[in-house]
């Protein structure tokens, strides 16, 4: 009997020390989170005689990133390509690499052993075209009045549509040629915009590219950036006088970086393809400035001492930037123009530490 009372009273002592303990953390957490409060309210004349020196909180739009590495460039099928009609010995580039050349201007002179052949070649397409043309009307009445097998009128028609697709490819090519009275062949331009000359092997062969044009308004600069800076991506800033405004951001991602393109917002920037340039990413923000002396850490967070009357009120910050001799930071409380201690700070720290340790 006394063994089993004893067990209980062990039990119920137990108990009532689980309930204490547990007590006293929540009275701690009250209290605790009640000397917070205390503290984010000073009374201004806790700094004494010390100096007491406030500047404005000034709103901030944009923040300016770690420069990156842009390289002037074009989208991928913004390019309209020319090739050689027939396998050439020589070209001769009348226009330099990169220039701005005009629709019709002549980029270039054009020889070689199949010259001759190819306008033979065309000549003979047009009159076998007429030749298939007309046996295929004289014979279209004999198909519908069904005096004409189908097998006949299936050969007649193809052979008339393969000659007919014939001359067509050739016209097409003539559209980028030229041939004088001499039969001197040069390739022309079909747009306006930037020539891009590739690198040619001695051998330059039939169906290889002779030239590309690219729009001048395709000239983009290309960057890579991190991925985490790419949503709130204002503009890229190369320098005073040249600002590039984003065109478009690719969708896959390579590793840890995203393709952005982006384009000059005038004419300062005199972007020449395949440069390489170094450009400042400019990202929106909601964010304020102060003097770096204004910012200062309480148990592991940033303040600022924002005066409100007789008073400072610790308003907690995130840290996101420099510029110059500034701090550029976010809160959650709406305090641009409010006016923020900048002098004696680290008297108010100090204090602030004394009272917490108390």
């Amino acid at each position: 009997m006394t063994l089993h009372f004893t067990k209980n009273l062990i039990s119920i002592t137990k108990v009532k020390y689980t309930l204490f303990s547990f007590l006293i953390v929540i009275l701690s957490q009250i209290f605790g989170a009640k000397a917070s409060d205390d503290l984010k309210i000073i009374e201004l004349a806790s700094l004494g005689k010390f100096e007491k020196i406030f500047s404005e909180i000034q709103a901030v739009k944009f923040i300016k990133g770690q420069s990156l590495i842009g390289r002037v460039d074009y989208m991928s099928g913004e390019n309209y390509s020319v090739h050689f009609p027939f396998d050439t010995q020589r070209v001769n580039y009348l226009v330099a690499n990169g220039s701005l050349v005009t629709e019709g201007d002549t980029i270039a002179i054009i020889e070689g052993y199949d010259a001759h052949h190819f306008i033979d070649e065309f000549q003979s397409a047009k009159e076998l075209l007429a030749i298939q043309e007309m046996h295929f009307q004289s014979n279209l009445k004999y198909f519908e009045n069904k005096t004409l097998k189908r097998s006949q009128w299936i050969e007649i028609t193809k052979s008339y549509h393969e000659a007919k697709l014939k001359v067509e490819h050739f016209q097409h090519q003539m559209s980028f040629l030229h041939i004088d009275e001499k039969e001197q062949i040069s390739l022309i331009s079909p747009k306006t915009g930037i020539i891009i000359i590739p690198n040619l092997a001695e051998s330059k062969m039939s169906g290889e590219l002779a030239f590309d044009i690219v729009d001048k308004n395709a000239i983009k600069v290309k960057v890579a950036i991190p991925l985490l800076t790419t949503s709130n991506l204002s503009y890229f800033s190369v320098n005073p006088s040249c600002q590039l405004n984003i065109s478009s951001i690719d969708k896959n991602a390579d590793s840890f970086h995203q393709t952005v393109w982006a384009e000059p917002s005038s004419q300062n920037c005199k972007l020449v393809l395949g440069q390489i340039l170094k450009v400042i990413p400019v990202t929106n923000i909601n964010g304020y400035k102060i003097a770096k002396s204004a910012l200062f850490e309480l148990h592991n967070k940033n303040y600022v001492a924002v005066k409100y009357g007789e008073v400072l009120r610790l308003i907690p910050v995130v840290l996101i930037g420099t510029s110059q001799d500034d701090y550029i930071f976010t809160t959650t409380v709406r305090i641009e123009g409010e006016q923020g201690l900048v002098s004696s700070v680290s008297i108010l720290q100090g204090n602030l530490l004394h009272l917490g340790s108390e």
